[in-house]
């Protein structure tokens, strides 16, 4: 810890005079556990509470994000709610400006929006004269009787009178709360804030500390409500070190001096004393108040690789890799996770928002999010090469491709990122890596498929969609991962299939292992120039529900995406059942792939009860014939989604479907193996653990599906011939032998004077 010290003091050496600041002192295990006590502790109570945040240039647009970043994780502790705790800003410089009122943003997410958007003004800093203007203009959107806190982000060098203006805010009721920016003055931190000051002066470098320390005195003073049963709040010892530059007297030299109230005279010589500037570390102790929790992810509760977030301050969830799933821990055996979908030989580039519109919690939460994608990738992919690029006014390549192997290294290497802040250049930036980064110079290979995942949460200054067709054009893969608030823009990036969207930062992490799976099937995407018949047929019961039914639906849609819809190459065809089967659309129906996402849109949902087996019946007897579409000697698969037992009898039509030549897969959304008895084979069944998953799972459906596209098949199976007629195969083709019918499938009926009149025919050859 010395050396600590010491490097900490060398470093303050190299800034301005009259500067101070804390240091910290706890074990890795302390440390952990405030961390975990930021994120799961929360102050759920009647109180209003208003930050007055240092936008001067003595602060600095730099240290001016961490305040928002403070300020965004404050959010995160505060149960925000009209009814509960209400939040609201003023910034302040050379004077204070109202960034939000107390009741203007009623929900969490609200409020971390607005604090994002809040724009570094700059100027002198009069903090004496922003906390007059919150006691004259009181608490705008505050309540009568409601617990009144006002928290000042600071560096506290304040140029007029902040302490007297502090103690009239104290003395007329008002909790003050101190949280030292950058190098701040912690005497004139002490005397703003309210007493005792190691339970209400804090350092904003440190946030998860700081949030916890002010979410302790709240808990303690009740203003909020107990700590979890399983948390203490501990009392222990802080260090805090202050390094401040003074005068010093050094010895005298001689000067030259005119005669002191004479305007005219000869000057003379004297000794003039020297002076020079002299740092003084001074440690003194103080008390901390800390809440510390267990982390209900050490150790890591998650099997096979998977990804543990805490939940609460007891309850977790496990990210699981592809593949596994059907248990909580994501144990027992991985399901069917063919080499096709874990061969990721790809160049992959991560292009990821820098600007001030992003924001540093922002930044830091996309570095986590690229950490999770690529440790699910290089899980199966030793050979996928990763980079990595920064952007805002310019592009900032942070390591080229292939620049570090293993997982070890380009986690340390993105730990090592900086927020460097700017404006948002998207446009820019992807004209940028479609013309210098895929080339050899940069360790880019030329045969492997090139893709570019863009992460961002604002919208961009400049056009996207001409640089992102640019880099289509160039055949470089983009997908772009942000909030919902950009989704448009995320659309124009990567067209809507390849944008994703999130909600929440949970939500965000929930996306790893679809972004995984898109990347990973870049070398194998459907079965295209090769002829196929696919039925989707889905599950409309009452037991998947009507919000599972449209997963299944988008499912389906995204799955059409991989097939090359021709004529004369994949045809498909879609039937939903319940009680009774219904096609949506037959094989010949349709040759476009929007035409079939329209209806497969508006499929209503049926309920009711499953019966798989009178599906599949229909889809034999009414889909597989030549007249809806089926083309002979072209191999057509089944493909059954479902989570349910079947109210019917399944191995009769199974049986027949499969005698026909005609191929099984079932997709089995839960436990698959109370329905392995549906196929014949163990393989022809993908095991998904819940709907919510089943888009992850698209790239292992449509290799099954290619696969069987690849098995020889007779132009007799199913039998093309209509009306009870036999088929003969003949040299390369069929031959239909009708007995009262005649026509090339047995499919029209002979009338007495047809055969008189010499129209009869025996049958056709196709």
């Amino acid at each position: 810890m010395p050396t600590l010290l010491v490097m900490m003091i060398l470093l303050v050496l190299q800034v301005s005079p009259a500067i101070s600041m804390q240091v910290l002192v706890a074990d890795r295990e302390t440390i952990i556990q405030i961390d975990m006590s930021g994120k799961l502790v929360q102050c759920s109570a009647a109180v209003d509470i208003l930050l007055l945040m240092d936008g001067s240039y003595s602060i600095g647009k730099a240290s001016f994000e961490r305040s928002k970043h403070f300020a965004s994780n404050l959010c995160n502790m505060l149960d925000i709610n009209p009814d509960r705790v209400q939040l609201g800003i003023v910034q302040y410089s050379s004077k204070p400006r109202l960034e939000f009122a107390l009741d203007v943003y009623p929900t969490r997410e609200e409020a971390k929006e607005a604090i994002a958007r809040i724009a570094f003004r700059g100027g002198g800093t009069e903090t004496g004269r922003s906390i007059k203007y919150v006691l004259r203009k009181g608490f705008l959107g505050g309540r009568e009787g409601i617990p009144k806190i006002l928290v000042l982000l600071t560096d506290g060098k304040s140029q007029d009178n902040a302490t007297l203006a502090a103690k009239h805010a104290r003395n007329s009721g008002l909790t003050v709360f101190a949280v030292g920016i950058r190098h701040p003055a912690w005497e004139e931190l002490n005397r703003m804030a309210s007493d005792p000051d190691d339970m209400h002066v804090f350092y904003a470098e440190h946030y998860n500390d700081a949030l916890n320390g002010l979410y302790t005195t709240l808990t303690q003073a009740t203003v909020c409500s107990d700590v979890h049963p399983s948390c203490k709040v501990e009392s222990r010892i802080c260090l805090r070190t202050s390094v401040e530059s003074v005068q010093e007297y050094r010895g005298s030299h001689a000067c030259w001096k005119g005669k002191r109230g004479q305007l005219y005279g000869k000057p003379y010589a004297t000794f003039c004393p020297y002076y020079a500037w002299k740092r003084i570390r001074n440690v003194h102790q103080s008390r901390c108040y800390r809440t510390l929790c267990p982390d209900p992810c050490d150790p890591n509760p998650c099997q096979n690789g998977g990804t543990c977030v805490a939940e609460g301050v007891e309850a977790y969830s496990c990210l699981c890799p592809l593949g596994f799933g059907s248990h909580r821990d994501c144990g027992g055996t991985q399901f069917l996770v063919p080499s096709v979908a874990a061969d990721c030989a790809v160049d992959l580039l991560f292009l990821v928002d820098g600007s001030w519109s992003m924001g540093l919690e922002g930044f830091l939460r996309a570095k986590a999010f690229v950490k999770r994608v690529i440790h699910s990738l290089l899980q199966t992919s030793p050979s996928v090469l990763i980079g990595f690029m920064q952007y805002s006014d310019t592009v900032h390549v942070e390591f080229t491709l292939g620049q570090h192997a293993g997982y070890t290294s380009l986690v340390r290497s993105i730990d090592a990122i900086k927020y460097r802040g700017g404006n948002t250049n998207t446009g820019g930036a992807l004209a940028h890596v479609a013309q210098l980064e895929f080339r050899a110079e940069t360790g880019s290979r030329q045969e492997v498929p090139h893709a570019v995942v863009v992460l961002t949460n604002s919208r961009s200054r400049d056009a996207v969609a001409p640089p992102a067709q640019f880099a289509r054009e160039r055949e470089i893969f983009l997908l772009a991962v942000g909030s919902e608030q950009v989704r448009a823009e995320l659309q124009s990036i990567a067209t809507p299939l390849n944008a994703l969207p999130f909600s929440d930062p949970l939500d965000l992490y929930n996306k790893v292992m679809e972004l995984r799976s898109r990347i990973c099937s870049l070398n194998s995407q459907g079965c295209y120039s090769r002829p196929l018949d696919v039925i989707f047929v889905l599950d409309s019961s009452a037991s998947i529900g009507r919000q599972n039914f449209r997963s299944v639906k988008e499912f389906v849609k995204d799955s059409v995406s991989q097939f090359d819809i021709d004529r004369d190459l994949a045809q498909v065809a879609a039937v939903i059942y319940s009680t009774k089967p219904r096609a949506l659309f037959h094989l010949d129906t349709y040759d476009s792939e929007s035409r079939m996402k329209r209806a497969l849109s508006t499929a209503p949902f049926l309920g009711g009860l499953a019966l798989i087996g009178r599906a599949l019946g229909f889809v034999a007897d009414e889909l597989l014939t030549v007249h809806r579409g089926a083309r002979p000697g072209v191999r057509k698969v089944v493909v059954v989604v479902t989570d349910g037992l079947s109210a019917d009898d399944v191995v009769g039509p199974v049986t027949t479907l499969l005698s026909n030549g005609v191929s099984v897969i079932l997709v089995s959304v839960g436990d698959a193996n109370r329905r392995l008895w549906i196929t014949a084979q163990p393989s022809d069944v993908i095991s998904i653990p819940s709907y919510n998953t089943l888009k992850h799972y698209m790239d292992n459906v449509i290799w099954r599906i290619c696969e069987e596209s690849k098995q020889p098949t007779s132009p007799c199976l199913p039998n093309p011939c209509t009306n009870g007629g036999m088929c003969s195969l003949l040299t390369g083709s069929y031959h239909c032998q009708c007995v009262g019918w005649d026509g090339p499938h047995c499919e029209h009926r002979i009338r007495r004077h047809d055969v008189h009149a010499g129209y009869h025919y025996t049958g056709a050859r196709t």
